[in-house]
């Protein structure tokens, strides 16, 4: 967390605005499932409703999505900047490495390696970082309120998600084993790669072609048969865990609409739980997912930050962006 927080101290007013856009839109949300089940109810006990309860939905509606497109738009303007700073600070000190250093390291395997790294950095920072930030606020949010309307109801309907987290986390620590192999595999070809196109003049001097097409063809089959096992066997996991990930919601309808019959709960406050339902279970179950998403990046981000920190002296020496 700490180099996480290290990416983005340049950059405090927009992650503030961006969270206080992402409890702003979550809040609006609460707010308007509840304006709905106060509709619905009054449409079932025949009171109907009014014509202020409608404009009050519309503006909720507005404001909601005036937050939203704020949240997108600061969240993409601070996840660019982050990516932007850590790539010129790994730019910076890769052009001040004297030659004799470079000349003693595998340029193709390093260059490869350090490439990867800042892929997925960039790809978790602009797809994923602040989508698990608003989702995490979003289920704490979803779950206080709950718990507050109805803590039997709430507790029955997320019992069965304990078990399919624990599923989750043991599926998902297969999944990240058959995925390192993928990516070592993946290391190893780039590096063949890189050693060819190195050495290419002096291989077609000695006539070497055969030879080291034959270890480049070795390092593809080995990358395809990592890259096909991982497949296979996310495959399998995730086709069961998407079977179970329904009992939470049947248990809902059931219990609820018992408990609707016996006029112990009201549809439209039924409705609610049914609409928000998967913030609360979608985050449970897909938690371990989450965190090996969330350790992959960060373990990432560290190598990158010691590389940084290795070559480059000072933080406050690189050409960053600021806001």
């Amino acid at each position: 967390m700490k180099q996480v927080y290290r990416l983005f101290r340049r950059h405090k007013a927009a992650l503030l605005l961006t969270l206080l856009c992402c409890i702003g839109t979550v809040s609006v949300t609460i707010l308007w499932n509840s304006e709905l089940a106060k509709i619905i109810n009054g449409v079932q006990d025949g009171t109907g409703f009014g014509f202020e309860q409608i404009k009050g939905c519309v503006v909720l509606l507005l404001f909601g999505s005036v937050l939203q497109g704020g949240m997108y738009f600061f969240s993409a303007y601070l996840g660019e900047y982050a990516a932007h700073d850590l790539r010129m600070c790994l730019a910076h000190v890769t052009v001040k490495k004297p030659y004799s250093v470079i000349a003693k390291e595998n340029a193709g395997e390093h260059i490869s390696s350090q490439q990867n790294e800042m892929e997925e950095i960039n790809q978790y920072i602009s797809d994923n970082l602040f989508t698990l930030c608003f989702t995490m606020i979003n289920f704490v949010f979803t779950l206080a309120f709950m718990l507050m309307r109805n803590a039997e109801l709430t507790l029955l309907y997320t019992a069965p998600v304990i078990f399919l987290t624990l599923y989750t986390t043991m599926s998902s620590k297969v999944i990240y084993r058959y995925t390192r192999q993928e990516q070592e595999q993946v290391k190893k070809m780039n590096g063949v790669t890189g050693t060819l196109l190195l050495l290419f003049p002096v291989i077609r001097i000695y006539e070497a072609e055969k030879l080291l097409r034959q270890n480049y063809y070795e390092s593809i089959e080995a990358w395809k048969t990592a890259s096909v096992a991982q497949e296979r066997v996310k495959a399998r996991l995730m086709s069961l865990s998407g079977m179970l990930a329904c009992l939470p919601l049947v248990l809902l309808l059931l219990a609820g609409g018992t408990m609707v019959v016996q006029g112990t709960f009201s549809i439209g406050m039924l409705y609610v739980f049914v609409n928000l339902s998967g913030n609360v279970s979608g985050v449970l179950i897909n938690l371990s997912t989450h965190q090996a998403s969330f350790r992959r990046f960060c373990g990432n981000l560290d190598r990158v930050w010691e590389s940084i920190d290795r070559e480059g002296g000072s933080e406050n020496e690189y050409p960053v962006a600021r806001d």
